[in-house]
């Protein structure tokens, strides 16, 4: 929960977190258990701050999303060649004016340059004298029924969804620098269920993509091969899991561990854990390459790329991503949020502190300007508190 201040600064007011058993490949497939997971969470907010929660920015992402590049060319109707609010309505609106089979819904719209009259990369084209505006977008496209599992999520707490965001946009707030996304750089956002693989460029989303593999297929592999339960099998790869196993050296230090019964126990080396991490590991990093080219991006990412995502705090994973894809890797971390303790300065909080920098980002100068009334200002400030709850 934060606080916006003034447009792009403002005060975080509280973070929680639940375990959620709803979701699979960061899809809802438990609409009740899903629901209780985040009513838990936003109960803690509540009593944290003291603040009554009606409505939230909502971060989504699903293995069945995908981007599509779309564009369309408007003749300026405003007086004496000026282009106006009104044509980039209509050029917009004929952007996103797609063909989608009906199994699929347009959520987002990312606007990667507007062109007048020939003249490239234009930002705000209103105001400006051409006959000729065009526009280029990126579409995220999602599963209608993702969307509207969501919605019911929400619906069944009494949550208003103000905004619905793709999560990597929330996470490049967070950890991707300005400059960063103006030359290229790749996003890569391990997640529980999913990995979301997105390249920006001129300061936009160009491409996104999600693969089915995260950071809980290491743990699930450990539990299968090992032959103990999922929740032994996460602590042993959080304690003693890594992304390689010449990281392990020849440690032969016996760990132990229970069996799926709980009732017996057996010892593994710290190797073996290494070895059956790296494996699935290995695949994840196939398919990402399997991306990169199908973006036509492999040899030209000037900035290379940040690796972000619960999965990401897996030790020597950013070395085994370089050596094997021949690219600069670096963590990130939600280092762009100001004023907040080192405990949440971690990869797997990128996308919901990344979500307090986005709206912040967005929100109008004019919407907190006074103009003569003392108690605007109050009204303002309870709206915003609102919107993050």
């Amino acid at each position: 929960m934060g606080e916006i201040l003034k447009p792009s600064e403002y005060r975080v007011l509280g973070v929680c977190q639940n375990q959620c058993r709803g979701l699979r490949k960061g899809n809802i497939v438990d609409i009740k258990n899903t629901a209780e997971a985040v009513e838990i969470v936003l109960n803690e907010l509540e009593r944290l701050t003291g603040v009554e929660i009606y409505s939230a920015l909502i971060g989504f992402s699903g293995r069945d999303i995908y981007s599509t590049v779309n564009h369309a060319a408007v003749t300026a109707r405003g007086p004496d060649f000026e282009i106006t609010e009104e044509d980039k309505e209509r050029v917009l609106q004929a952007a996103c004016d797609v063909s989608l089979p009906s199994d699929k819904t347009l959520v987002q719209t990312i606007i990667r340059q507007y062109v007048v009259d020939g003249y490239e990369d234009i930002k705000e084209p209103a105001g400006m004298a051409g006959s000729r505006l065009e526009a280029f977008v990126t579409l995220v496209v999602a599963a209608t029924a993702v969307v509207q599992n969501i919605q019911r999520c929400t619906a069944q707490i009494n949550l208003k969804i103000d905004r619905l965001v793709y999560n990597p946009l929330l996470a490049a707030e967070s950890v991707l620098l300005p400059l960063e996304k103006e030359m290229g750089v790749v996003l890569i956002d391990i997640g529980a269920g999913t990995t979301e693989i997105s390249f920006f460029a001129k300061g936009n989303l160009f491409h996104a993509s999600v693969i089915p593999l995260g950071d809980e297929y290491f743990s699930k592999d450990l539990s299968l091969v090992l032959r103990t339960s999922w929740e032994e099998a996460n602590r042993l790869k959080e304690l003693y899991g890594m992304a390689e196993p010449g990281l392990a050296g020849d440690d032969e230090e016996l760990i132990e561990l229970r069996n799926t019964q709980g009732k017996e126990k057996k010892q593994v080396t710290r190797k073996m854990i290494t070895e059956i991490i790296h494996a699935r590991l290995v695949e994840m990093i196939e398919l990402i390459y399997v991306e990169l080219q199908r973006y036509g991006i492999i040899d030209n990412i000037p900035s290379g790329i940040v690796l972000t995502g619960g999965g990401a705090g897996l030790r020597g994973i950013v070395e085994l991503l370089e050596e094997n894809l021949d690219i600069p890797v670096r963590l990130g971390k939600p280092e762009n949020i100001r004023g907040i303790s080192e405990e949440y300065n971690k990869p797997h909080y990128a996308n919901v502190l990344g979500g307090l920098q986005y709206i912040s980002d967005s929100f109008d100068e004019k919407q907190l300007e006074i103009r003569g009334v003392p108690k605007i200002w109050d009204n303002i400030t309870f709206w915003v508190k609102d919107l993050f709850r």
